[in-house]
């Protein structure tokens, strides 16, 4: 029998105490190959083959794909399968070969059945809780789409050499080239319904991070902080730091007030990027005990909650920097002038807006809370693909085998070839830039709180940071944070009526 999930809330009155004691155990269970040095670990193509996975004729079998997209940018989309059949993009081309590759060794077609502009759950839900079973695989989109799980919809990918014996080595998710902290978070009580990787190309380009404008950096800041990236690498990079820089070389020629107009130290976007700065911040949303219960940590009583709110406000009221809400093409638009030296931004905004700034921008990850914050850590944007395979399919078994194949090949080929063309960094060893990806890559973390956030069931707590930072810092979460233990504590409920429901059908 499983074990009943309850949400353990914690009680905003508790000590400080206890909550650095949490704090500390958070990171050391679930962030303990997170550094501080940068250094490049292992091969991120790995030695892994398609061929490895077991020989399966499908014949000539369709494998169907719905997909979200809510972005108009077509990342969900490209993911899967090129629109454009003759385009040259490398991108384009490098999604074609892997999937021929699969299609071939499997003998299947890889199909996008369905393209949805919007979130599966506001379009097409009615459909998939009535048994449509030309959807194999579900591309979801985390904002929107999370809570489908709850709905009997999407196939727990935990039972499947169960309820398959001949499914036997079909899908291995603690393989390298799986995100495993990532998926880790996506769990569902004790099921795994939901995974992302480097399939999504959103997953690829989806890091927080910053970038820098290397003429300026060189200009003002070089001769009193040294190499930028050296910086990152002896752990110096932090809030704090970034914001006595951007006073630094905001210029004498301005008034008291930081304008658009302005040289600037930093043009930061708030809107999304709030939430991923949070987590580079050391902040977890929640905690998951062995039992597979979780507790949420996100509330006043978390010291490094409310000492994040509060420096990244002192960030946006400091000299040089611009507060862009949730402009994000503005603040990209500015950077890409080279009137900015930072920007806040996601690795696949280079790809939308830097085109044309060759070698005069680099990549560092989102900073630290403080210097001497132990580890660094990143996060993906919520508009990371989810993959789910469709509980209504009628080839569940060979879902997950295409499903696993395609993120083998995607982080072998794929995930490199976007950064060398799309991103424009050269993914070879001696890259500052791809040194830095890889340390965004291996500290990438997540928490069930941390996805679930945007879900209507949690109530408006991922809005809620970004939108009340800009002017209040910490204060105000005390009035609201009692809302988010009601809906955490909705979500295990609805967990636990699905667990029981799927041991009923046992």
């Amino acid at each position: 029998m499983k074990k009943r999930l309850t949400a353990l809330l914690l009680s905003v009155a508790m000590c400080m105490g206890s909550v650095l004691l949490l704090a500390s155990c958070v990171a050391t269970e679930e962030n303990d190959s997170a550094t501080t040095d940068g250094n490049i670990t292992g091969d991120p193509s790995g030695e892994y083959d398609v061929t490895d996975l077991p020989k399966v004729d499908m014949e000539g079998a369709v494998i169907g794909f719905c997909i979200a997209e809510t972005d108009g940018d077509y990342f969900h989309l490209r993911s899967i399968r090129s629109d454009d059949e003759e385009s040259e993009d490398t991108v384009d081309v490098a999604v074609r070969t892997r999937n021929a590759k699969i299609e071939n060794y499997f003998n299947c077609t890889i199909e996008v059945v369905d393209y949805i502009p919007g979130g599966l759950n506001k379009t097409i839900q009615s459909q998939l809780l009535a048994g449509v079973s030309e959807y194999d695989i579900l591309g979801a989109r985390q904002y929107d789409d999370v809570q489908l799980a709850l709905r009997g919809i999407v196939y727990d990918l935990s039972k499947l050499e169960e309820d398959y014996p001949e499914a036997k080595g079909y899908m291995n998710l603690d393989a390298e080239y799986w995100p495993q902290a990532y998926n880790d978070g996506l769990k569902v009580g004790n099921g795994t319904y939901w995974v992302t990787g480097d399939l999504c190309l959103r997953y690829s380009g989806g890091y927080y991070c910053y970038f820098v404008n290397h003429v300026l950096y060189n200009e003002l800041l070089q001769k009193d902080y040294g190499n930028v990236y050296d910086l990152v690498r002896e752990g110096k990079w932090s809030l704090d730091l970034l914001t006595t820089m951007s006073a630094a070389c905001w210029g004498e020629d301005t008034d008291d007030k930081t304008t658009a107009d302005d040289r600037l130290g930093v043009a930061q976007p708030v809107h999304d990027n709030t939430n991923g700065l949070a987590v580079s911040s050391g902040v977890q949303f929640s905690y998951r005990h062995e039992d597979g219960s979780v507790e949420l940590t996100f509330h006043s009583g978390n010291p490094l909650l409310v000492s994040f709110m509060d420096k990244f406000y002192n960030l946006l009221c400091a000299q040089g920097v611009y507060d862009y809400g949730s402009d994000m093409p503005g603040a990209m638009n500015k950077f890409a002038a080279g009137e900015a030296v930072f920007a806040g931004g996601r690795l696949n905004q280079a790809e939308l807006y830097l085109q044309f700034m060759d070698d005069n921008y680099g990549i560092l990850p989102n900073p630290k809370l403080t210097a001497d914050q132990t580890d660094y850590y990143s996060s993906i944007h919520d508009g990371v693909s989810l993959y789910g395979i469709n509980n209504a399919s009628l080839q569940i078994p060979y879902a997950a085998l295409i499903l696993e194949a395609m993120e083998m090949e995607s982080r072998k080929t794929v995930r490199p070839t976007y950064f060398d063309s799309a991103v424009k960094i050269v993914y070879s060893r001696g890259s500052d830039d791809a040194e830095m990806i890889d340390l965004m890559d291996r500290t990438a973390y997540s928490d069930f709180v941390y996805v679930w956030q945007f879900s209507a069931e949690m109530n408006g707590m991922g809005g809620w940071l970004r939108n009340n930072i800009t002017s209040k810092g910490s204060t105000g979460l005390k009035r609201v944070q009692g809302s988010w233990s009601t809906g955490l504590e909705d979500i295990m409920e609805a967990i636990e009526k699905l667990e029981n429901a799927s041991e009923g059908e046992a």
